[in-house]
């Protein structure tokens, strides 16, 4: 997918029926700070209203204006540079391999509850996979309970480390039977742990070459990089005086959008966060209402 210019991007926005800016915000979100832009706001429309002025008595502030069409051009920005990286994902899927079975961990890393290396797919999304196949170290009721989930995943490196202290540890056993167990039981981990670290370093040495020859890196970077443009863009709105209210209303859009994940945990709060939660959404509503 090719990244589209200004040009296109304005094009963009004219073609968007004027509606309200609830129904345009709909599908933003924050991630990182914003994660998905599902459709920019109807810009050129909100701004040419704005700047005769909703009730024909005064115009919106010309910085506000401006500051905003830099803010609706940076999601348009930040959407095609998600669908770009999305659309990546999907089309290196089936090349993208799947940890060995030996290398599994704890269980439901999706929900974020390890501190340790998960299995992630090629843009770094948790992977959550079948676990009907792993008949190694999952037990049948646990697979007809969890049919999907994430591991953790052991690593090359912090194997490598664990082989160092089985040989440097000494079996002991207070008879000779007891001490055959654990020089036996030495033997096994170590031989164990050196074939764990073969197939970590295969496994590694595949998804490191598939991240480069995808360009993966360069996507996320797209990504990144039109992440901070949209938040510097929303900040310039937040520190633009508005005087109709129509520009509340685009105020109240680049709120929505960076604080999107805030103002959905708080929605229902019922302390000053959810309060201001609210009132932007109310904000939103009447500027859009008023708009059409």
């Amino acid at each position: 997918m090719k990244p589209i210019n200004q040009s296109a991007g304005e094009a963009m926005t004219h073609q968007l029926p004027l509606m309200s800016r609830r129904k345009l915000l709909l599908g933003m979100a924050a991630a990182s700070t914003v994660a998905a832009v599902a459709v920019a706001p109807d810009a050129h429309g909100a701004v040419l209203a704005a700047g005769h002025g909703l009730s024909g008595e005064q115009a919106e502030n010309p910085e506000l204006i401006s500051a905003y069409h830099e803010f609706c051009d940076a999601c348009i920005d930040l959407k095609e540079a998600q669908d770009a990286l999305e659309w990546l994902a999907d089309d290196w899927r089936h090349q993208w391999p799947l940890a060995p079975e030996e290398l599994l961990l704890g269980a439901n890393a999706q929900d974020g509850r390890y501190t340790v290396p998960t299995e992630r797919d090629i843009i770094g999304r948790f992977l959550v996979r079948d676990t009907s196949e792993l008949t190694k170290r999952l037990s049948p009721k646990f697979r007809r309970e969890n049919s999907t989930t994430c591991f953790a995943v052991r690593t090359a490196e912090e194997e490598r480390e664990i082989l160092k202290r089985w040989r440097r540890s000494t079996p002991k056993g207070r008879t000779e039977k007891a001490l055959a167990r654990n020089r036996a039981y030495r033997m096994q981990a170590i031989e164990e742990c050196e074939l764990r670290i073969q197939l970590a370093e295969r496994y590694e040495a595949e998804t490191s070459r598939l991240r480069q020859v995808s360009g993966v890196d360069a996507a996320k970077l797209r990504v990144g990089k039109a992440d901070t443009r949209l938040l510097a863009a929303a900040n310039d709105v937040s520190q633009c005086q508005a005087r109709t209210l129509a520009g509340l209303g685009m105020k109240a859009d680049a709120l929505a959008v960076t604080a999107a994940a805030l103002m959905k945990a708080t929605e229902f709060d019922t302390g000053p966060l959810g309060q201001l939660a609210r009132f932007v959404d109310s904000v939103a509503d009447v500027a859009g209402r008023a708009a059409v």
